[in-house]
Formats: C-alpha cells, sequence, structure tokens
C-alpha cells in the first residue's frame, strides 16, 4: 500500500468519518459488520483461489462468471464480457494486471482499455476488486460508489477534507490519489476505531460501505416516499451488497 507524505488529520474529514459511523451503529450493531469482516476474508479467499499464480492459467468460463459473481456491479455481466472478449483474452489481461511488474496504475490503465464489453465503471470495478481481494494488503478498491470521478462524489468526497482532491489526468493517477486517501483513513480509522469491524483494509472497506449505506439512507428518506422507503434493506444488507458478499457464508478461519 503506497502511503502519502501528509498526515491524516490533512486528508481525513475526522468529524465527519466518526459521525458518518455513528449513524452506522445506529443501524446495524457490531456483531453484524464483524460478520461482514468475516464475509469479506471469505471472498477474498475465493478469488485467491480462482485468480492464484498457480491458478490463473486454467481460469475458464465457469470460474470467470463465478469470480464476477462476487462483485456487485458485475454480478449478472458474466455472459456480457464472455461474449465481447473470450475467456483466452479476459485470463490474459487479469494476468497482465495482477502479476505484470509495472506500476498498478499503469497495469490499471491497460486493463481497462483492452476490456470491452461494459461501461467504464464496471471494468474499473473488475480490476480494483481482482487486484484488492487477491492480496488486500497491496491493492484497494476504486469503485464508483466509492469515488466517481465524473461527478466529484461517492464515500471518499463524504470523510475527506473539502481541499483534497482525489482527480488526477488519467486513470492510473486517480486510482493512486483513490489509494492514497484510502491508505490514510485506514490508519485513523484502525486508530480512532471506526475501521475495526474487519482486519487490515477490509474494515476500512466496511467503514467505506456504511458511509455511502448512510448517505444513501439519507437521500432516499428526503426524496422518496414513505411506501418505497420500507422496500429498502436494512443497513447490514446494504453494505453487504455493495461489497459483494450478500448471502456469501463468512470465513471459518
Amino acid at each position: 500500500m503506497l502511503y502519502d507524505t501528509l498526515a491524516p488529520e490533512q486528508v481525513v474529514d475526522s468529524e465527519a468519518a466518526l459521525e458518518f459511523m455513528k449513524e452506522a451503529t445506529k443501524l446495524a450493531s457490531a456483531e453484524e459488520l464483524e460478520d461482514i469482516g468475516q464475509r469479506l476474508e471469505t471472498k477474498s479467499l475465493r478469488i485467491q483461489l480462482l485468480l492464484g499464480a498457480e491458478r490463473i492459467d486454467e481460469l475458464d468460463e465457469a470460474d470467470f462468471k463465478e469470480l464476477v459473481g462476487l462483485m456487485f456491479s458485475l454480478r449478472r455481466k458474466g455472459g456480457r464480457l464472455l461474449r465481447a472478449n473470450g475467456i483466452e483474452t479476459l485470463r490474459a489481461e487479469l494476468k497482465e494486471l495482477l502479476y505484470c511488474e509495472s506500476p498498478p496504475g499503469e497495469r490499471l490503465e491497460r486493463f481497462v482499455d483492452r476490456i470491452v464489453g461494459l461501461e467504464e465503471a464496471m471494468i474499473l470495478s473488475l480490476a480494483t476488486e481482482s487486484l484488492h481481494f487477491s492480496d488486500p494488503q497491496r491493492y484497494w478498491l476504486w469503485t464508483h460508489w466509492i469515488w466517481n470521478p465524473g461527478k466529484g462524489t461517492g464515500a471518499l468526497a463524504l470523510v475527506t477534507q473539502d481541499d483534497i482532491d482525489l482527480q488526477a489526468d488519467g486513470r492510473a493517477g486517480t486510482y493512486m490519489n483513490v489509494g492514497r486517501a484510502t491508505a490514510l483513513i485506514n490508519a485513523e480509522g484502525h486508530a480512532a476505531g471506526y475501521a475495526r469491524s474487519g482486519r487490515g483494509l477490509f474494515g476500512t472497506d466496511i467503514f467505506l460501505a456504511c458511509v455511502y449505506s448512510v448517505y444513501m439512507f439519507t437521500i432516499f428518506r428526503v426524496k422518496l416516499s414513505q411506501e418505497f422507503n420500507r422496500i429498502l434493506p436494512e443497513l447490514p444488507e446494504l453494505v453487504e451488497r455493495v461489497l459483494g458478499v450478500h448471502k456469501l457464508g463468512a470465513s471459518t478461519n
């Protein structure tokens, strides 16, 4: 993980972070959030089995569909990606993304340029989820619910200082900026307690998903009818869904 030279308090809006987590804990228990942390461990183990260095050359269509089935925005998109690219291309590009020695931002850029068939945001999710859950100590998530560069929105925008600009000229630079901000939130979140629902960056994944979910609950309550609000999932389920672990069994390790 790459750390910036800035101190956490120069990047993280600690007051906002704590307030979001305070609201989240009104809607989800510590046990429910810790269970999500265990589910993230299970998801990571499954992706490591599918994309491990000793296994990736054997990745077939069924394996690829299992992989994208673990990702919120891609769950039903495996067939489209396979038809547009073919398993040989997807396997080769995933191998290049995960195991090439070039900087991670450059690998991400190449992957998004070469994979077709879906909008860019979904291909970015495929790339960053594959990186993060294959090696969660080195890589981080960048999805549109975490940071949407086109709109300047997402969970990171809600818990970073107003003068922090995550946008860069290209995808590679933006990915690295997201990583630096995530690393600082992770450092402060584990120290302050709001990112302790999972180990390492998994705790920060849960925190950012809680931020996004609390924000969504707030917007829906203001804009939508009471009848529609009643069909929204509870916060723990919404967090599980955006992290791709809804109905996924928790790790026993």
